[in-house]
């Protein structure tokens, strides 16, 4: 993402997707992170969700991970491939720690929420999940703005070296000018010189 894009984004209030076929888990999560101020989204399934991600802006992505057709492991690591600036969270029953583990090892997810989980906890978790999101963003925000000064000192400091060079060169023509101008300027001495010189020795040879 542009720094740009990272800037308009962090003037509005982070956008959660929640992904779970269980309607009551989706009203649980929605009524636990609304007093929070997000912008909270919900799919029933994993092609719901892709279907919101194509469309909507998403922070962070909180997903189940028995689902029916796609589960949780399976959405998180397309989810991943083709955002992979949007933080990934999953929720797992203790059963089910084979899947979590590949999903840690395909989607990349952020961490694993055990089920039942504790509101103060998950609030926390997304929470400080968000804040590292945002401390990213400023890193590459920052770093674009040094890429591009150091681009724009580049092309200061080799825009005076041309500037440098063209001067010197001036210089050198001014002072090569000056030196045919003073060699000229002693012949054309010495030419009257002698020319003095010769008008003296005629007049003295007359008298």
């Amino acid at each position: 993402m542009a720094a740009g894009a990272d800037d308009a984004v962090a003037e509005t209030p982070p956008t959660l997707l929640c992904v779970d076929d269980e309607a009551n888990i989706l009203s649980a999560l929605k009524r636990l992170f609304r007093p929070q101020g997000y912008n909270i989204f919900t799919a029933t399934s994993g092609k719901d969700g892709l279907a919101i991600l194509e469309t909507e802006h998403v922070d962070l992505v909180i997903s189940d991970m028995r689902m029916p057709e796609m589960n949780g492991a399976q959405f998180l690591e397309q989810v991943k491939n083709r955002w992979p600036d949007t933080v990934r969270l999953l929720l797992t029953g203790y059963a089910e720690m084979a899947a979590t583990v590949d999903a840690i090892n395909k989607g990349g997810i952020y961490r694993y929420i055990s089920k039942p989980w504790e509101d103060a906890d998950m609030v926390i978790l997304v929470k400080e999940a968000l804040e590292r999101l945002q401390l990213e963003r400023e890193k590459r925000r920052l770093e674009a703005v040094n890429r591009r000064q150091n681009a724009e000192l580049k092309d200061l400091n080799a825009n005076l070296e041309q500037r440098v060079k063209a001067r010197t060169e001036e210089v050198q023509q001014t002072m090569h000018f000056l030196e045919l101008a003073n060699e000229k300027t002693k012949k054309n001495f010495m030419t009257s010189v002698r020319l003095f010189a010769s008008m003296i020795d005629m007049r003295a040879e007359k008298m």
